[in-house]
């Protein structure tokens, strides 16, 4: 009867096991398990590690696409941890990797299982403004800057929005950061620094960005001089 007893008891866990819904699978490796979940509506952000919610915060602005090194300086994760929270928001479908950086990916399941915040308010001040004064899309400024390094500042990534572009830089050392606005024909340059130190490399930083937009805007005008010579135009086009 005892023989009996345990097999029903076998019997009824198997029943109970395949009678679980597939979405609440349990996985163990080693000492850790982990609930993969595959309905949206039972995600929260409890269900994420530190970095994952981490990584989902600085990619929830939209438009915001930030390279890996990027992210590793503006949240000051380390590269390994960074590549497995990344891996686990793709392959959950949250996070997608561009040719520019990371995004999100489902937007409207990330703002679900975030808990909603109030902006971290950081103060900035203006190191340079400057107008364009010749015709030239936006994307064309961009390109120009984006990935690159200037002086100590290194690249994080970019926001687009209705309104235009904002390209981010951080110090080497991580203990400023530095906003270059687009916006229609205007150029803004700010910047967070508070030291001394940090204020003269910031502008150094700024300054070399600005010479590297005044060097493409050159070579833009120098290429489009040199195709009118050989079509019989003695002009330039805006």
């Amino acid at each position: 009867m005892q023989v009996k007893n345990e097999a029903e008891k076998a019997e009824s866990a198997s029943l109970e096991d395949k009678g679980k819904p597939e979405d609440s699978v349990e996985v163990t490796s080693g000492k850790t398990a982990q609930i993969l979940v595959s309905g949206e509506d039972s995600l929260s952000v409890e269900d994420f590690h530190n970095n994952d919610t981490k990584v989902l915060s600085a990619l929830n602005e939209a438009g915001s696409n930030y390279s890996f090194r990027g992210l590793m300086r503006k949240l000051n994760i380390h590269q390994q941890s960074l590549s497995r929270a990344l891996h686990r928001l793709e392959d959950m479908g949250l996070v997608m990797k561009t040719g520019s950086g990371y995004k999100l990916g489902n937007s409207d399941s990330v703002a679900a299982i975030m808990r909603p915040r109030k902006p971290k308010m950081v103060d900035y001040v203006q190191l340079l403004q400057t107008y364009i004064p010749i015709n030239v899309r936006p994307r064309e400024v961009v390109r120009q800057l984006a990935g690159r390094w200037f002086k100590s500042l290194r690249w994080l990534g970019m926001i687009e929005s209705a309104t235009g572009y904002t390209l981010q830089w951080a110090s080497e050392d991580g203990s400023f950061q530095i906003n270059l606005r687009l916006i229609s024909d205007y150029i803004v340059i700010e910047t967070n620094a508070s030291t001394d130190k940090e204020k003269v490399g910031a502008m150094a930083g700024s300054y070399a960005i600005y010479q590297q937009i005044t060097r493409a805007l050159q070579n833009r005008i120098g290429s489009a001089y040199v195709w009118d010579c050989r079509n019989g135009v003695a002009s330039t086009h805006n």
